[in-house]
């Protein structure tokens, strides 16, 4: 296995992660409407050495999971109801900027014919380059501010109430006009808090209230189940190897959405109206045990072991 392996091009994963990713799920994909698109980031600890072979792929961050180096991947995520795909993953190489993974995420979106209703990004990529391209290509989206500035500041903690304001970024060198939504929301007891606090975010391209922009980000955060998800199925590896870890990423996330794909086909509720899926049937924990004890016997793996000497 390790000698077909080590035989892995990472160009070549990396031109084939979104067919390796979609083609067993194509049939359920949404055709013919617009839909919500999630680009975000997640990350594979590493505790290892940083050798040539790796030093362009391991990046630092804060200290996670007791170390501060990891294997990251930048992922385009499908955001619908029941139908919560990762359609693509790119691994995250130090040199290569941002932008540029968003650009690619993109084209695989109209490669699928998929047309964009809002695309959400994580306050990662909350930068001057990413949000003017998305603005000159008319991209709708939504982001999280940084509060950074002290303008920022002073205009979330000034506010009583939700509304839209216009921020202007980069001011001192190529301004770039924002428009920011500022939903207020109130803690009542939660969290053991009282008050309220502002939620800013930077928007485009829709004409929504605050409110519902801070509820569709929201849906954002099914992001984060999915890679719980994922990290219980993924291989674990002591490897160097940037491409072995990187198609171990895509399998872990294969399997996720193969699941996704099986619930929607053969778990839909009889029913008048939109489709829905039985959450209770069918749970990720009974799949993944299917596919292990599939895996046993295919293999042969043995379930006795006699004992010397009798018994």
């Amino acid at each position: 296995m390790r000698y077909h392996l080590e035989k892995l091009d990472m160009e070549h994963l990396i031109a084939e992660n979104n067919n390796l990713l979609v083609k067993q799920v194509m049939d359920v994909l949404p055709k013919g409407k617009k839909c919500t698109f999630a680009i975000d980031a997640t990350d594979d600890p590493y505790y290892g050495t940083v050798t040539p072979l790796n030093q362009d792929f391991v990046v630092g961050d804060r200290p996670k999971k007791s170390t501060t180096q990891f294997y990251r991947y930048i992922t385009l995520y499908l955001v619908e109801r029941d139908k919560n795909i990762t359609l693509a993953a790119l691994p995250v190489q130090r040199e290569v900027p941002l932008l540029q993974y968003v650009k690619q995420l993109l084209h695989t979106i109209k490669d699928t014919g998929m047309k964009i209703k809002v695309l959400l990004l994580d306050r990662g990529f909350y930068s001057a380059k990413i949000i003017r391209y998305l603005q000159r290509q008319k991209i709708p989206h939504i982001m999280p501010i940084k509060r950074h500035s002290a303008q920022m500041k002073r205009l979330l903690s000034d506010s009583r109430r939700s509304r839209h304001v216009t921020y202007i970024m980069n001011r001192q060198k190529k301004p770039l006009k924002l428009k920011i939504a500022i939903a207020i929301k109130y803690f009542k007891g939660r969290y053991n808090k009282h008050g309220l606090r502002s939620l800013g975010y930077v928007v485009h391209g829709i004409d929504w209230k605050p409110q519902k922009v801070a509820s569709v980000y929201r849906t954002r955060f099914s992001i984060e189940a999915s890679y719980r998800m994922r990290n219980v199925v993924r291989p674990r590896t002591t490897t160097k190897s940037p491409t072995i870890r990187y198609l171990m990423a895509l399998v872990s996330l294969l399997l996720k959405n193969i699941w996704v794909a099986i619930r929607w086909r053969l778990f839909a509720q009889i029913r008048r109206g939109p489709k829905r899926i039985d959450q209770d049937n069918f749970r990720f924990d009974h799949y993944r045990l299917f596919v292990w004890n599939s895996i046993t016997q295919k293999l042969g793996f043995r379930s006795k072991i006699p004992i010397p000497g009798g018994g």
